[in-house]
């Protein structure tokens, strides 16, 4: 288990609630569109989730709750049910040096344990069936994301697909909701069986046992050092020095480059950095960033060789009883990666959706000036853009509406310049104590560069990322190392990261206000420190 500091008072009766479980997602604060469509979708999911499983949830649940801008996930509620209907063991959070369940747990009957059994199996085989729709999942979405992009967005337009987003960013999510939820609550549990070691080693141990998956992350990588090789073409990297992205599709010098972007683009240009907050432009619309990772990777000279999955030295910590147990997470977590990654692919179809269904409706509030600019649509709620695009709205109040706006820009602001807690206990917020956790081994050392400042002159960098996010897997291929200030090891980009041999530490204690220019990073051990 990860140690957690209370960092204010308040009440703790009520729900436990968790914010890792969006971080692949969600670096920061968001918009209040974006946190708002987050709760919506994953209530609709939860529901979806369990009752596929025939644990009878609750219709309407609150499963989603925003702090500091920012969503965190009920953890309460899923592991309820989780213990209630198939005798999963409950959580359990070290508090201020006490171990906390997140609900209590009890020991069943004989014939109350065999239908537990049962139920979960169900688990299991749900999990198995998410993993063969996966394809079929990805394929509508995508199809859904396409017909969107299409629409020239009348008013019948755009009042359709407002009715549509939730159902189907509910469906694809599900795969997504599945992975993570089981993913988080067995590296707790492999937490647990080492817990005589230090929480360093501990995390050490479960990565290098987890080793590089194959999944979405590692082809955008792949696809980008391909893109890097083939920029030597003088004529493609005189394009590429001009930054002049505004027409790529038509600018790009034909040839092998040229394809093969189009070809990233097809599968990869509706995601972006930062993807979860919904307000960021896509790689397709302003593809800046993903150009700049693509000069970088073509400069890398280092070699790295991928972390291949090890799980002996992490077998041989546990106690000899519970090795079978932990041997069959860490394999089910491996399978639980994968599934991960392309549920976090499903569903960012999704985001570039509803991007666009935004940005329509906020053109037709701006043309009658309720908003000041169309980008503002994504500082009101996804209920307050409906009542716009109906005509509840009290048009007239402009003066209002345009002050609502200001007043949550400014609060955004505030909210990202804070750290957020981990941990919600009812409405007293906790902090985890621990620091700099090894992901991926090996060492690297370069200086410091963030996702939004890749074309800054210099070579062999190390990325900085406030999470382990999925989309940037695409400048992994351009650094040396990866540092994030907050993460863990199953967290998309960590195995992408594991899979091409990048040294990656999380939780570190560097201060993000203040970067050194240049860092050393030991995956080995986790320790990020100045050069």
């Amino acid at each position: 288990m990860i140690d957690y500091k209370f960092i204010h008072e308040g009440a703790e009766n009520g729900d436990v609630w968790v914010r890792s479980f969006f971080e692949p997602l969600t670096p920061g604060a968001l918009t209040p569109f974006t946190n708002s469509l987050f709760a919506e979708v994953t209530a609709r999911t939860w529901y979806l989730y369990f009752d596929r499983l025939g644990f009878e949830p609750t219709p309407r649940s609150r499963v989603v709750r925003v702090h500091d801008g920012r969503p965190f996930v009920n953890l309460s509620i899923s592991a309820r049910l989780d213990a209630e209907r198939a005798g999963v063991e409950s959580p359990a959070f070290f508090l201020d040096g006490k171990a906390r369940p997140v609900v209590p747990n009890e020991k069943s009957g004989f014939f109350a344990a065999i239908k537990l059994g049962r139920a979960a199996k169900k688990i299991e085989e749900t999990l198995d069936a998410l993993r063969a729709e996966l394809p079929d999942i990805t394929a509508k979405v995508s199809a859904w994301r396409q017909r969107v992009m299409g629409f020239r967005w009348s008013q019948a337009e755009i009042l359709l697909i407002m009715e549509e987003i939730e159902r189907v960013g509910a469906n694809a999510l599900l795969p997504y909701f599945a992975a993570r939820h089981n993913l988080e609550r067995e590296y707790r549990k492999l937490l647990s069986l080492l817990s005589s070691r230090p929480v360093s080693e501990r995390v050490a141990l479960i990565a290098r046992a987890l080793g590089g998956v194959q999944g979405v992350e590692l082809d955008m990588a792949q696809r980008v050092v391909k893109l890097a090789g083939l920029a030597g073409d003088p004529a493609v990297g005189a394009w590429l020095q001009a930054g002049a992205f505004a027409d790529w599709e038509k600018s790009a010098p034909a040839g092998a480059f040229a394809e093969e972007l189009h070809s990233f683009m097809a599968a990869y240009g509706h995601r972006s950095f930062d993807e979860g907050e919904m307000a960021n432009p896509r790689w397709n619309e302003k593809p800046d960033a993903l150009f700049a990772a693509v000069c970088r990777a073509g400069r890398q000279t280092q070699t790295a060789a991928p972390t291949a999955p090890d799980p002996t030295p992490l077998l041989a910590a546990v106690d000899a009883k519970a090795r079978k147990e932990a041997q069959q997470s860490v394999e089910r977590m491996r399978r639980l990666l994968e599934l991960q990654s392309g549920g976090l692919h499903a569903f960012s179809h999704v985001l570039a959706g509803a991007r666009r269904w935004a940005l329509a409706a906020g053109e037709e509030a701006a043309a009658d000036h309720r908003l000041t600019t169309p980008e503002d649509v994504f500082f009101y709620e996804i209920e307050e853009v409906k009542e716009m695009m109906t005509g509840e709205w009290n048009i007239s109040d402009r003066s209002g509406i345009h002050a609502t706006a200001a007043e949550r820009r400014a609060a955004l602001e505030r909210w990202r310049r804070r750290r957020s807690a981990d941990l919600l206990w009812g409405d007293r917020e906790a902090a985890t104590i621990e620091a700099d956790l090894p992901v991926s081994s090996g060492v690297g050392a370069g200086a410091v560069v963030a996702l939004g400042k890749l074309a800054r002159p210099g070579a062999e960098p190390v990325l900085v990322c406030p999470t382990l996010e999925s989309a940037a897997a695409a400048a992994l291929p351009a650094c040396t190392a990866v540092v994030a200030l907050q993460g863990g090891p199953i967290d998309p980009l960590a195995a992408c990261a594991r899979a091409l041999g990048r040294p990656a530490v999380v939780a570190c204690t560097i201060d993000a206000s203040n970067l050194p220019l240049r860092l050393v990073i030991d995956g080995n051990i986790g320790k990020a420190a100045p050069q």
